[in-house]
């Protein structure tokens, strides 16, 4: 155990790595093993170190290591949105929460970044791929945005949330997503099932993997009965469901069903639907995409599509640290599974 001049001399610096390994009577690569999980250290030497540890106050300096490994110990979580969509989304937030719980766990930090046009995401493309962050995580890319190209060539450790756009960089990067199309399509045919006619959508923005997805589900579902006057397109913000809806109920007055392809624009919708007169989901039935806190703000609370936004981060940070350690012989791309919500909207 510490004599009080021990712990004197120690309190008046920080104390070292050597500090532990002179009290405990080892040398400073045996306390090394220890703090990094005890290897090859036997129980009475574990514990002799774990006590010099305690007695001191000694914490690692996690910076320090960072650099003696060549890395900086920081992860960029990267945003390429406008910036009043990108307060207004609720899912942002939900990702950057869930990232950082879990990168703490490997004392990573995660840095929150954004983007929101072409000289930004150059500008930023030239801060990463230079070695200022270890690896980073990308929200769904836009279809000619060049920050996904550029941190690709740079062989920056990368995830994407969600699907690229194009088939090549699907093909070459990592990513985690779900499939749109198919959840779309179960959603119309849910709303055609009710005898809803005649049924309309909201898109997302169609440079998205995600918005052109939805598109393709509603589209499908529809078959033949398929008009290109059922759509208009949205840019997820719950002011252009709103704007998008008023455009369909003036080209359809006896609109009975309406998918938007996320739960923020459906709010927008339903508030445009009430502004008509319309009841929901008496005359018009409507189902969102994403079970967002959105989905359970509107009244009646609305009818969607489970994204799993928690799992989707939590498989794109096992992936992330897969390539990080070493661990990962190529790119891997991972559909998760989504659940169809019933609620009183629909």
């Amino acid at each position: 155990m510490a004599t009080s001049a021990q712990r004197g001399d120690a309190s008046h610096r920080r104390p070292t790595i050597d500090d532990v390994a002179r009290l405990a009577g080892v040398g400073r690569g045996t306390v090394s093993r220890v703090i990094n999980g005890g290897h090859n250290v036997r129980p009475a030497v574990r514990d002799a170190v774990n006590e010099a540890i305690d007695a001191l106050g000694y914490s690692v300096n996690q910076s320090a290591r960072n650099l003696a490994r060549g890395r900086t110990g920081s992860i960029a979580y990267i945003i390429s949105e406008r910036g009043d969509r990108l307060f207004e989304d609720p899912n942002f937030g939900l990702f950057a929460r869930t990232f950082s719980r879990q990168l703490r766990g490997s004392g990573r930090h995660l840095l929150i970044t954004t983007a929101e046009d072409e000289e930004e995401e150059n500008s930023l493309g030239d801060y990463l791929a230079v070695g200022h962050v270890d690896g980073a995580l990308l929200a769904l890319p836009h279809q000619g945005e060049p920050l996904l190209k550029r941190l690709m060539a740079s062989r920056l450790p990368l995830v994407v949330l969600g699907k690229p756009v194009d088939t090549d960089e699907q093909e070459r990067c990592s990513w985690v997503g779900i499939d749109d199309e198919a959840a779309a399509y179960g959603v119309a045919n849910y709303l055609l099932a009710q005898g809803r006619w005649p049924i309309a959508t909201v898109t997302g923005p169609l440079a998205t993997s995600s918005g052109r997805g939805r598109l393709a589900g509603f589209r499908r579902a529809l078959g033949r009965q398929f008009r290109q006057n059922l759509v208009v397109q949205g840019d997820w913000s719950s002011q252009s469901g709103y704007l998008g809806t008023k455009d369909l109920l003036e080209c359809h007055p006896t609109l009975a069903g309406l998918f938007v392809a996320s739960d923020l624009m459906a709010s927008g919708a339903m508030r445009a639907l009430r502004d008509s007169g319309r009841l929901v989901p008496e005359e018009v039935a409507v189902a969102g995409f994403d079970d967002s806190p959105a989905a359970l703000m509107t009244d009646p609370q609305l009818t969607t599509v489970r994204h799993p936004f928690e799992e989707t981060a939590l498989e794109a940070v096992r992936i992330l640290n897969d390539r990080l350690g070493g661990r990962a012989a190529g790119p891997e791309q991972l559909l998760l599974p989504t659940e169809f919500v019933i609620r009183g909207s629909a």
